[in-house]
């Protein structure tokens, strides 16, 4: 029987050697791509080494189920995938599988902005090192990412933090450590900004790309987003809105958008999403070929669906 109450985690874990940074991003994209060919991806996560911190690259591939980490796991191009890797980078792949309990809130994200004072940018990136450090050892924790300033684009300092929740990223937040930390980096910083950001349209599209830092483009997104919509509403309102014709227009509307929302987030744009992950990811997706094949079926199921409930309200 599946366990459904559990998420099943896979942690792998290499040393440093003489290997580039870049030829291990693209051995970590090809796992991407494997462990998307499995149901219920949910997030996939590369820790690159932090000199005095970290040693080791740690990859972090989440599924909704341990049954579903189970069939990354049992298939044999992922076993080759590891076992050759070990040759390619004269270090031996450690891993671990971890069954979590699942969160019972949303993950969230906040995204600080920080402007650093000139000449403290040395002593800045090592406090951050510091802090990373810190909320790693924090329950619910997921990911950080730091983003340094791009002349003429962007000026601050960006760093990103993900938690399973907002509960446990407020206890991160209102900590001691987090606190002595922050008083300690108030020389380095000339301006602080923090915006905290909840699940948008991006994280409808997880199981396209397989991870939560890039995504497709907006373009893409919303026009699967138009090709899911519409035939949830129609189904809604043809057979569910006249059997809620007695509450009245504003409250059989709010009703509907409930169970739109319920269906788009845990049915049909998961669904969606993995049927157009050739299309949607960015960087499979980014070939001329699959451009055009995926826009092209975009708009052909558009017709289908116009066509369908033409017939059905006909």
């Amino acid at each position: 029987m599946q366990d459904t109450t559990k998420t099943g985690v896979l942690i792998l874990s290499r040393a440093q050697g003489a290997f580039d940074e870049p030829a291990y991003k693209n051995w970590h994209r090809e796992l991407v791509i494997l462990a998307r060919q499995h149901e219920g991806l949910l997030d996939v996560d590369l820790q690159t080494p932090i000199d005095g911190v970290q040693d080791e690259w740690v990859q972090v591939i989440t599924f909704e189920t341990i049954d579903g980490l189970k069939s990354l796991l049992d298939d044999e191009r992922f076993k080759i995938a590891l076992t050759t890797s070990d040759k390619t980078f004269g270090k031996p792949v450690t891993r671990q599988v971890v069954a979590n309990s699942k969160p019972s809130s949303l993950p969230v994200t906040v995204v600080i902005s920080q402007q650093v004072k000139p000449g403290c940018e040395a002593a800045y990136q090592k406090w951050q090192q510091e802090i990373d450090s810190a909320a790693r050892k924090f329950p619910g924790f997921q990911a950080t990412e730091l983003i340094s300033p791009l002349p003429g684009v962007q000026n601050e300092w960006v760093v990103i933090f993900r938690f399973d929740s907002s509960q446990n990223l407020d206890d991160w937040f209102a900590s001691e450590t987090h606190q002595r930390l922050m008083k300690q980096a108030e020389p380095f910083f000339e301006n602080v900004q923090v915006r905290r950001i909840g699940r948008g349209f991006e994280d409808w599209f997880a199981n396209a790309s397989g991870n939560r830092d890039g995504g497709p483009s907006q373009i893409r997104m919303a026009m699967v987003v138009l090709l899911a919509l519409y035939p949830t509403v129609m189904l809604l309102t043809l057979y569910v809105s006249p059997l809620m014709s007695s509450l009245g227009l504003p409250l059989s509307i709010f009703v509907s958008n409930i169970l739109s929302v319920i269906l788009l987030t845990w049915a049909v744009m998961p669904a969606t999403t993995r049927a157009l992950s050739f299309w949607l990811d960015p960087e499979t997706g980014a070939s001329t070929k699959r451009t055009v094949l995926g826009t092209m079926l975009v708009l052909g199921l558009y017709a289908i669906s116009i066509l369908v409930f033409s017939r059905l309200t006909a």
